[in-house]
């Protein structure tokens, strides 16, 4: 009796079942069982976990049942032979789902194999430590990451030895068809590139693996253009409504420009208590680093527009962020 199982893709039979070596295990009268596994006529065997006499054997078992009850382990084994029959055909689905040969030998092959740690799972994690060290801007790259590619695969694992150059060109060509541009498809594959550099470094795979090796990200030429100071000269005097957004905007804008292009993360938070002296003090969100700037006669004027005689130091300058709001949850605080 052995198990039959048909490869979709050229439709060879493959059949799976369990003898006896020929040979005695050393100083015993035991015998290993092997998992013999057969693609079109071809044999290759794998070495099970144990040895039996030849008295406790059955070849031609009902219900796969090859160690007889008479053995004091014969539940164990029978478990052990179905869970490796099992493995055989997982191996064989793995190798027709990457469109690789399947014959006896590439089924013993990829059952040996040293089984490779899971990529998402490793993602997940490396997004895990980013959200807890309130690095949110790449914490929420790696969760657009792990969604696309969870929806790329149909939510089915994918493993570090998956990640390969066909991998990644095939990747690359699905999300052109989503509509990704160039540089957003960069970007995803700069974090992959990301979590798998920090794998190599923790030792969790091997270097010689790398299809970064051999797979350039490519890179669109960005134009940013640049507001001349006759544009900047008329944005400061359009008419606005006082209580429109575009006026806290334009006026957000130009406080900005005249600061040495302060970032709209360090911008919205300023308070009253950063303006000291004639100065502009503030501590970068981003780097930590702390920037004093001299405040000349147009950021000053923008000031005066927000200066009342009843403001507090511990108020924000421009009115994005309200007083009364409690912004000390991190990711509350990033959204």
């Amino acid at each position: 009796m052995f198990q039959q199982y048909i490869c979709k893709k050229d439709f060879e039979m493959a059949n799976f079942n369990v003898e006896l070596n020929s040979n005695e295990v050393k100083n015993t009268n035991e015998y290993t069982l092997l998992l013999r596994i057969t693609v079109n006529r071809k044999h290759a065997r794998v070495k099970l976990n144990y040895a039996i006499n030849k008295k406790h054997f059955n070849p031609s078992p009902k219900e796969y049942k090859y160690i007889r009850s008479s053995h004091s382990k014969h539940k164990v084994i029978n478990n052990h032979i179905d869970l490796k029959i099992q493995e055989a055909k997982d191996a064989m689905a793995y190798l027709e789902s990457k469109h690789l040969t399947v014959t006896a030998d590439s089924i013993k092959e990829q059952m040996l194999s040293p089984k490779s740690p899971s990529f998402m799972e490793y993602a997940k994690k490396r997004a895990s430590i980013l959200k807890d060290n309130n690095h949110f801007g790449n914490y929420k790259k790696y969760n657009t990451l792990i969604k696309k590619l969870a929806d790329y695969k149909n939510n089915e694992d994918i493993l570090f030895s998956d990640i390969t150059v066909t991998f990644l060109a095939a990747l690359e060509a699905h999300l052109v068809t989503l509509g990704n541009g160039v540089n957003t498809i960069n970007g995803n594959f700069r974090t992959i590139r990301a979590i798998y550099y920090s794998a190599i470094e923790k030792g969790i795979i091997d270097q010689s693996k790398n299809p970064f090796f051999t797979f350039k990200l490519k890179l669109s030429n960005s134009n940013k253009e640049r507001l001349t100071l006759d544009e900047i000269s008329k944005i400061e005097k359009l008419e606005l409504n006082p209580d429109s957004l575009i006026f806290h905007a334009s006026n957000a804008f130009l406080f900005s420009f005249y600061n040495a292009g302060i970032r709209v993360s360090d911008l919205i938070m300023l308070k009253w208590s950063n303006i000291q002296n004639g100065r502009l003090i503030y501590k970068m969100f981003k780097t930590n680093s702390v920037i004093s700037l001299i405040l000349k006669n147009r950021p000053l004027a923008i000031l005066d527009l927000y200066r009342t005689d009843d403001i507090k130091e511990d108020d924000y300058v421009f009115p994005f962020f309200k007083n009364n709001v409690d912004y000390s949850n991190p990711l509350f605080l990033h959204n």
